[in-house]
């Protein structure tokens, strides 16, 4: 059936969700031949979109052209979409757990043999655009017919599968995708719907009811999209974490080169042209960090502790922070002081063993976001202020610049006491 679309959006809307439909099928090729459940809504997008994309004026008018035959052309697309509601209709009756797979098949068969056999009775108008058939004849009329019928009973078992089984499930991402196709199943059955009272009074659809078919086609392939969003979202996850903890993988690398496990490239080109997925990327960078901070962690001066605490505690007392950012810093600063000792050669503390530069987390999620909080605190103004070694020093210092200056003050206040005192010991 196909629309006489008038204005300048009604075409666009057409092209864009023939686009999406092919866009979801591509990308959903390979998961759906290795999902047997998925086959049924990924061969009911591909078909859906064959119709449209026939239903389009250009590829409709060269089809026709190619052919001579701008009826059959109608036809074809009328077939495509039987096998669009076949495909869906599966999908209702797998879902439910009712083994009838053959039955389906050969309805779907049953009913585009019967059509096929109803067109070829019926003769339509040469225009490719517009009802190609009307129901002023008895073939015309079973044709079309058959066609609502056909459309209305597949969408409606989908429409009552999606919207049970999308409340139920405990997966959000598949009561998603099972919303938004019993939506576009929705609104696939409103459109047959509205033809078959169209065709009763003998008119053509216009722009608003075709508006149903476009929305149906991106709905649908927003449908088959979840899976891809998620897969993209969760990978780009990975890549921000690749870059967000690369240059703190770097520092430690450098201090303990051993622990790479390879060889790598710079970080604009380990995310463009990765010898891994992204996920393996983080999670290698992930053990290489993790093996540096046990490394490091015999370089760390027991005596060090007490000094990065009460560092850390001055530069939130002055500048502000979370309360629960301070265990972080306290071992950011740890592990640049310990970084720093084995890149001067000094030797392993006895005691470094009693350190915990590291949080061991038992998850890659939870390991990953450790990591990102340790980089951005090692970096931090308060790690890198931080000076070990003269720490105390800096401690003694300011005490001893607090004591003077108490100290003056003390004998300023005496000097102003004395001046009254001696003038009024002159002689009257």
């Amino acid at each position: 059936m196909s629309c006489d679309l008038s204005g300048g959006w009604a075409p666009t809307l057409d092209v864009l969700g023939v686009c999406l439909l092919w866009t979801a099928a591509l990308l959903r090729f390979r998961p759906a031949i290795r999902h047997p459940h998925q086959r049924a809504l990924w061969l009911a997008v591909v078909a859906a979109a064959a119709a449209m994309t026939i239903n389009l004026q250009p590829v409709g008018d060269h089809l026709a052209s190619l052919t001579g035959s701008a009826r059959w052309i109608a036809v074809t697309k009328n077939q495509a979409g039987i096998v669009s509601a076949g495909a869906v209709l599966h999908f209702a009756v797998h879902t439910t757990g009712r083994r009838r797979s053959g039955t389906v098949l050969l309805a779907t068969v049953a009913v585009m043999a019967v059509l096929l056999a109803l067109a070829a009775l019926a003769r339509g108008p040469e225009q490719h655009h517009g009802p190609p058939f009307t129901l002023a004849r008895d073939p015309a009329t079973a044709y079309w017919l058959l066609v609502i019928a056909a459309h209305t009973v597949a969408c409606a078992a989908c429409v009552r599968v999606c919207w049970t089984y999308g409340r139920r499930g405990t997966n959000r991402s598949l009561n998603l995708s099972l919303g938004l196709f019993g939506w576009g199943t929705a609104l696939v059955g409103a459109f047959w719907l509205g033809h078959l009272v169209l065709l009763a009074a003998d008119s053509t659809p216009g722009a608003l009811h075709c508006f149903l078919l476009s929305l149906h086609a991106v709905l649908r392939a927003a449908a088959l999209l979840v899976p891809s969003f998620l897969e993209l979202r969760r990978a780009l996850a990975h890549a921000r974490t690749v870059w967000r903890i690369w240059p703190l993988w770097k520092d430690l690398v450098d201090a303990v080169p051993q622990v790479e496990l390879g060889e790598s490239s710079s970080r604009v080109l380990t995310l463009l042209q990765p010898h891994l997925s992204w996920r393996l990327v983080a999670y290698r960078k992930s053990i290489e960090i993790r093996d540096a901070l046990l490394a490091l962690a015999q370089y760390a001066d027991p005596a060090i502790s007490g000094s990065a605490r009460a560092h850390v505690a001055r530069h939130m007392a002055r500048h502000g922070g979370p309360p629960d950012r301070a265990l972080i810093l306290v071992t950011a600063c740890e592990l640049r002081r310990a970084r720093a000792a084995k890149l001067a050669g000094a030797a392993p503390y006895p005691a470094a063993d009693a350190l915990a530069l590291s949080q061991d987390t038992g998850d890659l999620a939870a390991e990953t976001a450790y990591l990102r909080l340790l980089a951005e605190a090692y970096f931090s103004p308060c790690a890198e202020q931080f000076d070990g070694a003269g720490e105390e020093a800096g401690v003694d210092a300011e005490q001893a610049e607090e004591a003077a200056e108490a100290e003056e003050a003390q004998g300023e206040e005496g000097t102003e006491e004395a001046a009254p005192a001696g003038t009024g010991s002159g002689p009257g």
